[in-house]
């Protein structure tokens, strides 16, 4: 009896399996709820999966992670010196540019790439939501991204 071989199946390239990525319901109606408080979970629950998931990949490394989010703080630095939000966007957008490069180079995983286009789709819509919401939710993805050992 003649036994047939099922067809091989055909697999994602290497480095594109299973890739993490954010979850559900991310971000879908912005940082705050319809009382205008931050919603918890942009505190607690995303950071946490973002971090694990952007550590996991073992592509980004603290450093990275940090030198991003220091950018956002100089960008609110100069809020407080006065500036004004509206002249501040460009900086702010300018962050998709230095995810592409950081994906580009290997140094962030694609779903970093992602976590930054969701994030200035609200970041940049008004001051509050940058101050608020992006600012104290890229801290916690930081504070919960786990240290190399």
């Amino acid at each position: 009896m003649t036994q047939y071989r099922q067809p091989r199946q055909a697999y994602p390239p290497r480095g594109e399996r299973d890739q993490p990525a954010l979850p559900a319901g991310y971000l879908r109606n912005g940082y705050f709820d319809t009382s205008n408080n931050t919603l918890p979970e942009v505190i607690v629950d995303w950071p946490k999966n973002i971090a694990g998931n952007l550590y996991a990949s073992r592509q980004m490394k603290t450093a990275q992670l940090r030198r991003f989010f220091n950018e956002a703080r100089r960008i609110e630095g100069k809020l407080d010196a006065g500036a004004s939000f509206p002249s501040l966007k460009p900086e702010i957008l300018k962050f998709d540019n230095y995810a592409a490069d950081a994906v580009k180079k290997k140094k962030a995983p694609p779903l970093f790439k992602e976590f930054i286009e969701q994030n200035l789709k609200w970041a940049t819509k008004e001051e509050k939501a940058f101050r608020r919401g992006f600012i104290p939710h890229f801290e916690a993805v930081v504070a919960y991204f786990p240290e190399a050992k």
